[in-house]
């Protein structure tokens, strides 16, 4: 019996292994921000279990990650809260420190809709729009990227609206962000997928240390190897 508990316990440690190692960072914003945030511009908070920009400002951004993260799935929701003018919201990827510089995604409510833009020296560079979207306030999207080398794949709520190659070659690695204009917005759900992202969020007060830390002490009581 001791045995094969000393066996299940090494299974189930792979296992959990094999799924840290799996590149998959995920946040809901529960807990508080976790570490790693900075926020570059606007008011951002945590509001109703969300990540918020609750000023209104012009291009307001928070930034998370590294540099050096190159091919990725960044996924999120957005709620466009309240009106307050244009009412843009949405991503940046591969951007640089303080996201001046990246590729940006994002919905609004005037008559641009949609954009995939170049976002050069806190300038755009269209790549397409509009894009068929016809967001409306309180309603919430799921946006997601994908970036494979120069491709991109850009969806609202699982339904493809663009897919294509950045000539200019701008950016092949860098920082997610969320970026806002004019808008009161709400964040949840992040999820960032790829071979160079990290693969748990320690979330506020070391709750996923607590639990790691206790599955290697069910794992040492299971095989008997536990005396304190």
């Amino acid at each position: 019996m001791r045995y094969s508990n000393i066996v299940s316990a090494m299974l189930m440690m792979i296992i959990l292994t094999s799924v840290a190692s799996a590149g998959v960072w995920q946040e809901n914003f529960d807990n508080g921000l976790p570490d790693g945030w900075n926020a570059v511009k606007g008011e951002w908070k945590i509001e109703k279990d969300a990540y918020a920009e609750t000023s209104g400002a012009e291009y307001a951004k928070t930034m998370f990650g590294d540099e050096k993260w190159t091919d990725y799935t960044l996924e999120v929701d957005i709620t466009l809260v309240e009106n307050v003018n244009v009412n843009a919201a949405g991503v940046l990827i591969r951007a640089d420190k303080d996201g001046d510089n990246g590729m940006r995604f994002w919905i609004r409510t005037d008559q641009h809709k949609c954009q995939f833009s170049r976002w050069r020296e806190n300038q755009w560079e269209h790549i397409v729009t509009p894009l068929p979207v016809e967001p409306k306030i309180g309603e919430t999207y799921r946006l997601k990227v994908v970036a494979e080398g120069q491709n991109y794949q850009c969806f609202v709520d699982d339904e493809l609206l663009f897919e294509g190659d950045d000539d200019a070659k701008f950016r092949d690695s860098g920082r997610i962000g969320f970026i806002t204009h004019t808008a009161n917005v709400h964040y949840d759900n992040l999820v960032i997928d790829g071979p160079d992202i990290p693969s748990f969020a320690v979330e506020p007060h070391g709750k996923l240390a607590t639990r790691w830390g206790q599955l290697k002490t069910d794992f040492r009581i299971q095989s008997g190897d536990y005396d304190d």
